[in-house]
């Protein structure tokens, strides 16, 4: 693997959930196009997009192979809040899993996806594997779009990690009334790896859990995180 090369893994790793678009959009075909004005997702179904795939960059990596139109649209939501999974995807961040939140408000964006939209959703989040899709109640307390009462979300099989006892929210997610501190996704991993690495320097040891040569090793450390995480529903 070249440097270059490298050093976009770690970027993609480091940078989770990756920015999300100031407005809500529409995701056409790889391109961001301004959410029509009159917007029908009568024959769509919302999925909350709870971590990278709000991002129009993630967006574009799922969809990459394949013709998609894609509504995002935002909206806030109580008693809900955002937290890492307790596992570590193939490219080395530490993904994101909803969890209920007695008096948070979280922000949330809702892709709207027709049937072969979802289907490749359901590819690229590892169904059965590392997410299951459920359905859940949504208590809105303002949206930019049509607003479901209800919708489908990938939730962690692992459950929620844990640091010190508590679940750990997303800085990059914004929220009022959270019940824990949040942290970015580099402080996470650089957690687990004052936590798990030894004297293992910290680019080396994330680099060694990417990928197909990683599996091993991140098998290992998704089992640890797992060992202590909290799970829900």
């Amino acid at each position: 693997m070249s440097a270059l090369m490298r050093d976009e893994a770690l970027a993609r790793a480091m940078d989770y959930p990756y920015p999300a678009h100031p407005e809500p959009y529409l995701f056409r075909d790889g391109r961001v196009e301004p959410l029509p004005t009159a917007l029908d997702v009568s024959a769509l179904t919302p999925v909350i997009a709870v971590g990278s795939n709000r991002a129009p960059a993630q967006l574009a990596r799922k969809y990459r192979d394949q013709r998609a139109t894609i509504p995002v649209t935002r909206l806030i939501a109580r008693g809900l809040d955002v937290v890492y999974a307790a596992h570590m995807a193939g490219y080395g961040a530490v993904p994101a899993t909803l969890a209920p939140s007695s008096g948070t408000e979280v922000e949330l964006w809702i892709t709207w996806l027709d049937r072969t939209a979802l289907r490749r959703m359901d590819e690229t989040e590892a169904v059965g594997v590392n997410y299951r899709r459920d359905e859940q109640g949504l208590d809105v307390v303002t949206s930019d779009g049509p607003v479901p009462d209800r919708a489908l979300v990938y939730n962690a099989l692992r459950g929620c990690l844990t640091l010190d006892g508590r679940i750990v929210p997303l800085a990059a997610v914004p929220a009022r009334g959270r019940a824990a501190p949040a942290l970015s996704e580099r402080e996470v991993l650089e957690r687990l790896h004052r936590d798990y690495a030894g004297a293992e320097p910290f680019e080396r040891w994330l680099r060694g859990h990417i990928g197909t040569p990683g599996l091993p090793r991140r098998t290992l450390l998704t089992a640890t995180l797992a060992a202590g995480a909290v799970r829900h529903g």
